[in-house]
């Protein structure tokens, strides 16, 4: 019941920008990009593992030993998921500002294991007077051995306070292919705009660690 409830509170309540110093996330694609979204409309575009939601990826690096590899993906991990930090200016496409329940849980180098709590609000549209957001939140893992490294995300939920009253909805119950698709195969028209953004928020994350192992 409670997914039809933030649906019709989100189309009758966009999300108003009150308050400059809010947190403010935002991915690289747009989703009205008509052209890049068939690959959002796949099925097992979001895929789920055991009826949970797991994004994962493997990256394959060369010239670099595994210890390497930790020190520059726990600098990339302690600065990315910093609580009430921000990269970038408002404007750029790829802007965001973690809320302060972002951090890194776990750093260990032994395990090769870093494991993170993203904590961020996701940005939807950007208009002078107002903006459409949600926060999101989720686990995030990376796994390092000798010439890989494996990314996944999961655990993902996003809250919506925009009526006032938090509502709370995750991945499993909001993006997936039952939820998000409709019957002809296209992208509800709320369910879709937070599949479009997840996928790219995970792809983005991948894409700058894979960019620092180069």
């Amino acid at each position: 019941m409670k997914k039809y409830i933030i649906a019709a509170m989100i189309m009758a309540l966009p999300f108003s920008m009150v308050n400059a110093q809010r947190g403010l996330i935002s991915t690289k694609k747009l989703y009205t990009q008509k052209a890049d979204i068939n690959e959002y409309k796949m099925p097992g575009a979001v895929p789920e593992v055991g009826g949970k939601v797991i994004f994962e990826k493997d990256i394959k690096t060369e010239g670099k030993t595994k210890d390497q590899i930790y020190a520059l993906l726990a600098s990339f991990a302690s600065l990315r998921f910093e609580p009430n930090s921000q990269r970038g200016d408002w404007k750029e496409p790829n802007f965001f500002r973690n809320i302060n329940y972002a951090k890194v849980t776990k750093a260990d180098k032994a395990e090769g294991i870093i494991e993170a709590q993203g904590a961020e609000e996701m940005i939807f549209s950007n208009k002078a007077l107002s903006q459409d957001y949600t926060q999101v939140f989720y686990h995030f893992y990376i796994y390092i051995t000798e010439g890989r490294v494996n990314v996944s995300m999961d655990q993902i939920a996003y809250v919506y306070a925009g009526s006032g009253d938090t509502t709370r909805l995750t991945a499993e119950e909001w993006i997936t292919d039952k939820e998000a698709l409709n019957k002809k195969g296209e992208l509800r028209r709320i369910n879709g705009k937070f599949r479009v953004k997840t996928i790219d928020l995970f792809n983005e994350l991948a894409d700058e660690i894979a960019e620092k192992l180069k």
